[in-house]
């Protein structure tokens, strides 16, 4: 399994701020580009340890989402900039209980991160039950995460109590590192992405999709039928059909494939 390190690495590599080639020249290699991408990288990630390492010496840190193999990615990632004998994350949950459990006994400054989704519970009802539970002795600074680009969604985040807001989409060290620092300073951090993609939102955004017809579309653009999307979502084909149907009306669509290509241009789908 590759280290925390390696997979944040990789994921500034990959995130669009350079291009997707080897990141090592070979030997021998001469290649001012791969030498720029390595300098570029060891900044980034040389601003992110130091403010993990600064917060993690005043926060304890908690982990909530329902994406387990992120859970344990992050938590490595602090165990490794941890320099102290005791490590400083109090829990990975994947429940809201189980968050709130990890807090009890919890007397110093916590820094939690929660995904969008956890199971049985959204995250931003976590965070502001974790904000709620904040007190001037044992302050809660939370890191929000969104998935995807739903603008009901990026509202909603902007208008929570978390203390930084970010998306997947545009999630890379650099981000990380600006948001760590902002919580140092005791300033809000929000994803540049959010507010650009709420000012250049299609206008037909206004009929935006149901929860379930989103979910109807994501499998559509995984080339199901209302057959396999019905038995996906234990519902029934007729079900599943007038949601398609229903979809392709809002996208102003005549076909299942122009419904896909469209929800993923305006970003309903990821």
């Amino acid at each position: 399994m590759p280290c925390a390190e390696e997979g944040l690495i990789r994921c500034a590599v990959t995130a669009g701020s350079v291009p997707t080639a080897r990141s090592r020249p070979i030997l021998g290699e001469r290649s001012p580009w791969s030498c720029q991408v390595l300098i570029t990288i060891d900044e980034s990630f040389r601003h992110l340890s130091q403010h993990l390492r600064d917060l993690s010496s005043s926060h304890r840190l908690l982990v909530a989402t329902a994406n387990r193999p992120y859970a344990l990615a992050l938590a490595s990632f602090f165990a490794l900039q941890t320099t102290e004998q005791t490590c400083p994350l109090i829990g990975i949950a994947s429940t809201r209980e189980e968050a709130l459990a990890c807090l009890d006994g919890i007397s110093e400054p916590v820094l939690a991160f929660v995904s969008e989704q956890l199971e049985e519970c959204r995250g931003l009802d976590l965070v502001e039950d974790l904000k709620r539970r904040s007190v001037p002795e044992s302050p809660i600074a939370t890191v929000f995460t969104l998935k995807g680009a739903d603008p009901t969604l990026m509202r909603e985040a902007l208008s929570s109590s978390a203390d930084v807001v970010l998306t997947q989409r545009s999630l890379d060290l650099m981000s990380i590192a600006n948001a760590m620092q902002a919580i140092q300073v005791g300033e809000r951090f929000v994803d540049p992405f959010i507010p650009y993609a709420l000012c250049h939102r299609d206008p037909r955004d206004a009929h935006a999709l149901s929860e379930r017809e989103r979910m109807v579309l994501t499998l559509l653009c995984n080339g199901m039928t209302n057959k396999k999307i019905a038995e996906g979502l234990c519902i029934a084909e007729t079900t599943a059909r007038g949601h398609v149907q229903s979809i392709m009306r809002k996208l102003n669509v005549k076909d299942r494939t122009a419904a896909a290509v469209e929800g993923i241009r305006r970003h309903w789908v990821d």
